[in-house]
């Protein structure tokens, strides 16, 4: 949801959104491994692809992660439709699916054509959707993730909030956007109810925040919504999970639950080669901190974020891995300062800091920090808020990359963690 370049007026409120809910790769292995790795899975988001190849079958295995921590990975006809995530619900029906969203509202998809089956509901949506509305980058992410099933899928989407706040990283929606096909309904926080009524949507897909708006007034106007609240889930892959709940708006459910299964497979695939790096190489696992400032406020993950749960799979110790958060937490400038004071690793979850020098103006003492010293210092790439939706596992390993530098190299082009010059 955030820009390449952004003035402060204008990015302030999404900052402070993406604060407060706790921060909205292939690599190969260096040392006594071999020299090349080769997945076992066809990277579905670089090429348009046919089901077939993406195909991936996963037979029960234990993954050890840590001393402490296993996954189980199970057959596909065993597992549960939604595993992670907390926010949403899915159940499949002959010919209907059945959904929970993150007001607890139930929502009953049928596709078109079929009768309604008798089934209370809050909302009733048609499927595919043909005049959506999306109100994220972020869930603009997860359809553009969709697209390499049906190339005419943007044809599908009528507006998204966007109030030209930031840049866009996906060529064609910045394309459709500019030229007028897709409308530019405003700002998310803002949005134009007039236009958005003009559009007739069928579907507008929305997420909301304390204060939020948009939810009754789309009650009002008599627009059909779903609530996406993927920002608020605690588990990286469920985050990304909300792929199925989007993909069964468009007619694609099934091919929502394949690429899933693929960054699945990929995520602990990567968890588990860190692991052996760890275990049979003796490499020894960094410490990190995670956070943000701002107007001199520190912003630090939950020690029950999706961050803390990334960094535990990778067999790294968070500095604030004892603070009892599912989001962000604010802690003075000293505690910051006494915890990263050993750290390997300083990662700060905004673009707004550049260099080092912008650092030291925020909080000087960072400079007799270990990671400060060792020039292990990164920032946020822009496009994080965009293509670290769209290529959760290519996110995860590039975090794996740039915690374990000269043991793992990364070679995707995404770039989503930039030292500090």
């Amino acid at each position: 949801m955030m820009p390449r370049s952004l003035s402060l007026k204008i990015f302030t409120p999404l900052l402070i959104l993406f604060l407060a809910a706790g921060f909205a790769g292939g690599f190969l292995l260096r040392g006594s491994t071999p020299a090349t790795v080769t997945e076992t899975v066809v990277r579905t988001h670089h090429e348009t692809v046919t089901t077939s190849l993406v195909k991936v079958e996963v037979t029960p295995q234990t993954v050890t992660l840590s001393a402490t921590t296993t996954q189980t990975v199970i057959k596909q006809s065993e597992e549960p439709p939604v595993k992670y995530a907390k926010f949403f619900g899915l159940t499949r029906g002959d010919s209907y699916v059945l959904l929970r969203d993150s007001h607890n509202r139930t929502v009953l998809a049928v596709p078109r054509g079929m009768p309604v089956p008798a089934i209370k509901a809050d909302v009733i949506v048609r499927t595919p959707v043909e005049r959506a509305v999306l109100m994220s980058a972020t869930h603009v992410a997860l359809v553009e993730r969709l697209r390499e099933f049906d190339p005419e899928l943007w044809k599908k989407v009528v507006g998204i909030m966007w109030g030209q706040s930031y840049e866009w990283y996906f060529p064609e929606v910045e394309r459709l956007l500019k030229s007028g096909v897709i409308k530019d309904v405003g700002a998310s926080w803002s949005p134009d109810y007039e236009q958005i009524v003009a559009l007739n949507p069928d579907l507008v897909i929305i997420y909301t925040y304390p204060g939020d708006p948009v939810a009754s007034k789309l009650e009002e106007l008599k627009i059909p919504y779903v609530v996406n609240n993927e920002y608020m889930e605690n588990h990286p892959l469920g985050r990304f999970e909300w792929i199925k709940f989007v993909g069964v708006f468009f007619g694609l459910g099934k091919e929502a639950d394949m690429v899933f299964k693929f960054v699945e497979h990929s995520y602990w695939m990567t968890a588990e080669r860190v692991n052996n790096l760890v275990k049979k190489m003796g490499v020894p696992t960094p410490k990190v901190v995670w956070f943000s400032v701002f107007r001199g406020t520190v912003y630090v993950a939950g020690g029950k974020s999706y961050v803390a749960e990334s960094l535990r799979h990778l067999g790294a110790v968070y500095a604030f891995g004892d603070l009892d958060k599912t989001g962000s937490a604010t802690v003075t400038v000293e505690e910051l300062v006494r915890r990263a004071s050993d750290a390997d690793v300083l990662i700060i979850s905004t673009n707004l800091i550049t260099s080092k020098q912008d650092l030291l103006k925020e909080i000087p003492q960072l400079a007799e920090s270990k990671a400060f010293r060792q020039n292990r210092l990164y920032r946020y790439n822009s496009n994080i808020f965009q293509l670290g939706y769209y290529a959760a596992e290519e996110l995860f390993r590039e975090l794996a990359a740039t915690l374990y530098p000269g043991y793992l190299s990364y070679h995707e082009p995404y770039d989503f963690f930039v030292k500090l010059s």
